[in-house]
């Protein structure tokens, strides 16, 4: 499988965006003090100014969903995340203003939000059609038939970078867009490739036992055209695994999983966990008590709320978080949680609504029970019913559960076994492609969901 790589449409969403910022800030300069920041500040603190702001504002732009090629820029969504980015540049931009004081004063600093907010939004309300023009769409052809091939498309359809020019395979006895698309069988494959130009194949089939289909996808490969099988597709396209398409033989011979064997990756992370985890308890320590008194001023009960959850190699450990629900909110078997369940207090929501209730889960990842960042610790009653019932639903247990993780910033709330299989899905993604780098992401993406409550 091709490495990932940033798509053209993402690489000039960023360029464009760069652009804009730094043209905004001279203006701003300009408009303000009548001349451009360079020459204000002099090249040192000017070219320092210009590059702190640009990380700031594209942090802020990733955190929000702005790099989403698949978000629609013309939303309500799209708006709030436009507010939340504007409040978390104003929030970061006032700490480092306090930290640097010359850098640009507030009339400067006004002036440049406008015109970098203004600008970027009127830029992604007009990058479709620019990219139409700009950019060709890349010509994908599904091999196969059924359900695989059936999913593959409307994911595709949803993307614009892309675009189904047909389907190989058996013509599908149900009318619908399939049978519309059908160009053909296998044995028409390298024509329809040269017919339609065809940049990517996709084989929801097994090609196995196909010799003659196995014999033209490797003449298609070696003209330079990407062939996808469905597991390759799903963990490139939408960053997450299709268990329901995999097969144990797969987990053997497919790349990733690397640092799962890596000392040295578990003990950088290790370390990361134990600062990370150490500063932001002291930090928390005013706001921990705070919510500590509403919940016992709201609600009769303890103050926290410990449970037992299944971590790494299935070991049992214990969890700590504050209480969000009314006492002996459980009574007998064992209920999924639910995004509006009657059982959470007032004030439960509200610090649910931010994963504050979570934050005593610090002292679980100190203890090295848990990680920053990993798949959700489970309870047992759960986990041995989701076992029997989701395929390779055991391998999440691999790494440390996290505070926080993959399937906690892309999917919604999870209360249902289908939710779990979903969620497994970006968990396996996690635990197959496991770096530093993805972990920067999550804890970036977290960052909304504590600070705005918009996460999923």
């Amino acid at each position: 499988m091709p490495l990932k790589r940033i798509s053209s449409r993402k690489l000039l969403l960023l360029l464009v965006d760069i652009l804009i910022i730094i043209l905004s800030i001279n203006l701003a300069f300009i408009i303000r003090l009548k001349e451009p920041t360079i020459s204000y500040l002099g090249l040192n603190k000017g070219l320092f100014t210009i590059l702190l702001m640009l990380a700031i504002f594209l942090t802020s732009f990733y955190i929000f969903d702005f790099y989403n090629t698949r978000e629609k820029f013309r939303s309500i969504r799209f708006l709030a995340n436009v507010i939340g980015s504007v409040i978390l540049v104003s929030l970061i931009s006032i700490g480092l203003f306090y930290v640097f004081p010359y850098m640009i004063g507030r009339g400067v600093f006004l002036i440049s939000l406008i015109l970098i907010e203004i600008l970027i939004v009127t830029w992604r309300l007009f990058y479709p059609s620019f990219f139409k023009l700009t950019l060709p769409t890349r010509k994908v052809l599904i091999v196969g038939k059924g359900k695989p091939a059936e999913v593959i498309y409307s994911l595709i359809r949803k993307n614009p970078e892309y675009k189904v020019i047909g389907i190989i395979g058996d013509r599908s006895r149900k009318k619908g867009a399939l049978e519309k698309k059908t160009l053909g069988n296998t044995l028409s494959l390298e024509k329809i490739v040269n017919d339609y130009d065809i940049d990517d194949i996709i084989v929801t089939t097994e090609p196995i036992r196909n010799k003659q289909l196995n014999k033209s996808l490797i003449n298609c490969k070696m003209r330079g055209i990407n062939i996808w099988d469905v597991p390759a597709f799903y963990e490139y396209f939408i960053d997450k695994l299709p268990v329901q398409y995999i097969k144990e033989h797969w987990f053997l011979f497919t790349h990733g999983f690397e640092k799962l064997g890596s000392n040295i990756y578990r003990r950088l992370k290790r370390a990361i966990d134990l600062v990370i985890s150490s500063v932001v308890l002291i930090i928390a320590f005013p706001l921990g008590i705070i919510i500590a008194l509403a919940i016992k001023l709201n609600s009769k009960g303890s103050i926290f709320f410990m449970q037992e959850r299944v971590g790494e190699n299935q070991k049992p450990f214990n969890l700590f978080k504050f209480r969000t629900m009314v006492s002996d909110a459980e009574r007998g078997v064992p209920m999924w949680a639910e995004e509006n369940d009657p059982r959470v207090t007032n004030i439960g929501k509200i610090i649910r609504k931010t994963r504050l209730d979570e934050l005593p889960q610090l002292i679980n990842v100190i203890k090295g029970d848990m990680s920053l960042i990993g798949p959700r610790p489970e309870r047992e009653f759960f986990v041995k019913k989701l076992t029997e019932k989701i395929p390779f639903y055991s391998l999440r247990f691999s790494v440390k559960p996290g505070l926080t993780g993959w399937a906690q910033v892309i999917y919604r709330y999870g209360a249902s076994e289908e939710d779990a299989l979903e969620k497994l899905q970006y968990e396996l993604y996690y635990v197959k492609n496991m770096s530093l780098f993805l972990d920067i992401r999550i804890l970036l993406k977290t960052i909304r969901i504590i600070l705005f409550g918009m996460g999923r």
